[in-house]
């Protein structure tokens, strides 16, 4: 390959399809598909064409800042590194390991060297206070895997070769390439789908892949809980796999009187949907025997999350579909390796503690506290110093405004990113990590997203722009400093990415070397039954956790009452050209989405300036109509900074009470015109 072309692999997002950087000298030229990848096939998204755009943004940050009277000012990386350090360890002594507290974003998980290192940090400083995205995104998988099987974060996906029956339910692969499990070159994946058997969309909007689908059923928001409940009714009258329930399940009595209340008549009421439609896809669940059912955040980000994920998993274990070939599997990761932790099996209601001093309600899931609480534990004064890996906080949490205030009272918020934002404006330390085409990589901690167990490694394309350096050298430089050190294994001074690398290869029992000559490396199709081990070790599946039978029973009860003039809706969203708080500038623009008798009901036309308000504020933006969109129901895609927040609707108190995860869709709102 010329020198200009680097193989590579794109890190925005886990599907971390092959692609090839052309270079000219310092200049990321162009990124295009990777023919000769074994999964990807050629295939990338408009996200990973973008990096030349990502990598030389003009916002690119290029040298250490701090905050000096009140503004941020350059700074050399021995001072920057000893100021932070010297604020840390007062922070540490006065105030005790619980006043600094850490929080990883999406940016710091796609980096494998830095993600490694930034693991170790809280237990090297003895610190409880531990949030990242989980708890604003997937917490609902974690959750319910932990409660039913035993083991947190276990994340299922379609045994794509020989199942027959794929539900995807507030889930838009073709845009997002999945939620958990993603899907390389979505559009044919989805084409092969369907000619080997049927693919059921269940969503209110009518997706991008619901158009691709065998079937799309246009569920009320928020209902789709009374939808699998049916499903999991009748099934467990008729076309359960009764021995594998003998023999691998527990509480299924519990759970068929769970869902005894959900028949035909009470699942249209709820879902909206006819009968005849429920009853056509009850046939195809008994039909097709084993099947898969895989969620977005179009439930994780909803009221009913735990329910519906919970559910899911019901309909799975109660046709004997998971972990089981044509259904679903889970896969354990090249380098993660999650099939052989050796960990206790977590207890019926998992491995819970109580929340942080200012909210103990608000109980931790997987180990983690709830990003719900950060504002509350500042503002109390408990948390006085935060180190922010990779996210932007400002745009991703909860009460913007009120997020915004206490953040900016942190005695000190150190921010590891490479592209300047809002909360880097706001912090005390920036500090200038390598892009993802300027470092060496694995995609350790998201193989288990991979449609096969596999990995790969890339060189970097570029050097480092500016200053930058590697996120697990400023983080072991940071330690050597404060005097715990993060990692005693690798010599900040002298090792080198790949040696950080070497590492992760090593615990996976495979050579950096092999790796980085090969690129790519397939250890086979993923394994089924390892799960299910683990299941059968606790007595088998738990298919009626208390705490999620009781939310059912509530919801339940709700339902009875619902208003059937319910207001407006907000709805969670992706969007093609960016994810989260990434690339919002490129191409995507921000909008308020909605149908066209909702912006006729609201006075509105194509075009307007339009007010969206809830409980808990409001956001002004351009209203968009968008033929896609059921009335009753809008969407302000979220992601994006500024005035087009969406989380100026929400609140760090509107919550889930199990998970402390913040009500991002299915929220009441109010469309108006802009006065």
């Amino acid at each position: 390959m010329p020198a200009s072309l680097v193989r590579s692999f794109c890190r925005v997002c886990t599907a971390a399809c092959g692609i090839v950087v052309e270079v000219d000298g310092d200049r990321v030229v162009r990124v295009r598909g990777d023919a000769d990848h074994p999964l990807s096939q050629g295939y990338t998204c408009s996200k990973g064409r973008a990096l030349p755009q990502a990598h030389h943004h003009p916002q690119r940050l290029e040298t250490p800042l701090v905050r000096a009277n009140g503004a941020l000012a350059r700074a050399g990386w021995d001072d920057a590194l000893d100021d932070l350090a010297a604020r840390l360890r007062a922070i540490l002594d006065e105030s005790g390991p619980a006043a600094v507290g850490v929080f990883l974003g999406g940016g710091g998980y796609m980096d494998a060297a830095g993600y490694w290192m930034a693991r170790r940090v809280p237990a090297a400083l003895r610190t409880p206070s531990v949030y990242s995205d989980m708890t604003i995104d997937v917490i609902a998988k974690t959750l319910v895997s932990e409660m039913v099987a035993g083991v947190p974060g276990l994340m299922t996906r379609p045994d794509f070769e020989r199942c027959r029956l794929v539900l995807y339910v507030g889930t838009n692969p073709l845009v997002s390439h999945g939620h958990t499990s993603m899907l390389n070159s979505p559009t044919a994946r989805m084409r092969e789908m369907t000619a080997r058997g049927e693919v059921w969309v269940v969503d209110p909007r009518a997706t991008e892949t619901a158009r691709h689908a065998t079937r799309h059923l246009a569920v009320r928001p928020s209902s789709d809980h009374a939808l699998l409940a049916f499903l999991v009714r009748e099934v467990l009258r008729e076309g359960a796999d009764a021995r594998f329930l003998r023999e691998h399940a527990q509480g299924v009595d519990a759970l068929a009187a769970a869902v005894a209340p959900f028949d035909a008549a009470r699942a249209s009421d709820e879902t909206g949907l006819a009968p005849r439609d429920l009853q056509a896809l009850l046939t195809s669940v008994r039909r097709a025997r084993r099947l898969c059912v895989d969620t977005g955040t179009g439930i994780s980000m909803s009221p009913t999350a735990n329910a519906t994920q919970w559910l899911a998993w019901a309909l799975m274990i109660a046709t004997g579909s998971l972990d089981r070939p044509g259904g679903a599997c889970v896969n354990p990761g090249f380098l993660t390796r999650f099939d052989r932790l050796e960990m206790p099996p977590a207890p019926e209601d998992g491995w819970r503690r109580a929340g942080p001093a200012s909210r103990p309600e608000l109980r931790t899931v997987g180990g983690e506290y709830a990003c719900a609480a950060m504002a509350d534990e500042i503002e109390a004064g408990n948390l006085r110093a935060l180190l922010n890996f990779g996210g932007n906080l400002v745009a991703c949490l909860p009460g913007t405004e009120r997020t915004r205030a206490a953040l900016a009272k942190l005695d000190v918020l150190a921010s590891f990113d490479v592209i300047a934002n809002e909360t880097t404006a706001i912090s005390t330390h920036v500090l200038p990590t390598k892009g993802q085409l300027e470092r060496a990589d694995l995609p350790y901690a998201v193989d288990i997203a991979f449609p096969r167990v596999a990995t790969q490694y890339t060189p970097p394309a570029v050097a480092p722009a500016g200053e930058r350096r590697s996120f697990w050298q400023v983080l072991a430089l940071l330690g050597e400093r404060i005097g715990v050190p993060f990692d005693t294994s690798l010599d900040p001074h002298a090792a080198t990415d790949d040696d950080a690398l070497a590492r992760i290869a090593a615990s996976a029992g495979r050579d950096l070397d092999a790796l980085r000559d090969g690129h790519y490396e397939d250890a086979g199709a993923i394994p089924i039954g390892w799960v299910e081990a683990r299941a059968d070790a606790i007595g088998g599946y738990r298919l009626a956790p208390p705490a999620l039978v009781a939310e059912l029973r509530a919801l339940e009860e709700r339902g009875r009452t619902r208003d059937a003039r319910a207001p407006l809706v907000l709805l969670s969203r992706r969007q093609r050209h960016h994810i989260n708080a990434r690339f919002t500038e490129l191409r995507d623009r921000p909008a308020i989405l909605a149908s066209a008798r909702d912006a006729k009901d609201a006075g509105l036309v194509d075009g307007a300036e339009a007010v969206v308000r809830s409980a808990h504020g409001e956001l002004r933006g351009t209203l968009r109509i968008d033929p896609t969109l059921p009335p009753g129901a809008l969407c302000v895609p979220h992601g994006f900074p500024g005035a087009h927040n969406v989380n100026q609707l929400t609140s760090p108190d509107d919550v889930d009470a199990l998970t402390g995860m913040p009500r991002f869709s299915g929220l009441p709102v109010s469309l108006h015109a802009a006065v």
